[in-house]
């Protein structure tokens, strides 16, 4: 039986961080950002314009039209892995689609932080699309009507990223996966 689990919350909540951590576990990373990085570039597209080609995807394949560029990806992973984390997924209708299409259930682990905390990392990470892409609040919003709080709330579990040091964060991934 495959063991997955996918990651949610805001932007720079943590979600990479727990899955490189859960990575650490024995488990695989599909990073749906990565994805959608990899389809831009494919596609020739500069990494200010992510917001606009995730709503365009959404708006022409339905709100799991990322989970649905990801599948091909997964579906490499499954047939070597059976430890695998999902990380970046942001509606309740990626979730159904992936399970549906691998026939696995997915635990959704939720990576909560305050807003002040996010945006310090936003400021220190200087990620391209963090420079280049949207601002924060508007950011905060587009990942909201895309269905994050409605996962976060759906979650089976959450990890609380805000104001612990990186062991005892490490120390929540290792309880969850016991």
């Amino acid at each position: 039986m495959t063991e997955i689990y996918g990651v949610t919350g805001m932007p720079l909540a943590g979600k990479t961080t727990v899955a490189e951590m859960l990575e650490e576990e024995g488990f695989v990373v599909l990073d749906m950002g990565d994805v959608v990085r990899t389809e831009m570039q494919k596609r020739n597209l500069e990494t200010a314009s992510t917001g606009d080609f995730v709503n365009s995807m959404r708006e022409e394949h339905g709100m799991d039209a990322i989970a649905q560029l990801s599948i091909p990806y997964l579906q490499e992973i499954i047939d070597e892995r059976d430890k695998i984390v999902i990380t970046g997924m942001r509606g309740w209708d990626e979730k159904k689609r992936f399970e549906k299409e691998i026939e696995e259930e997915i635990d959704v682990v939720a990576v909560w932080a305050s807003r002040e905390t996010r945006r310090k990392r936003r400021e220190a990470r200087q990620r391209d699309e963090d420079v280049e892409g949207d601002g924060f609040e508007e950011r905060d919003l587009r990942e909201i009507q895309n269905g994050v709080g409605k996962m976060m709330s759906l979650s089976d579990y959450i990890i609380k990223n805000e104001d612990i040091e990186e062991e005892e964060l490490r120390e929540k991934v290792r309880d969850l996966v016991k």
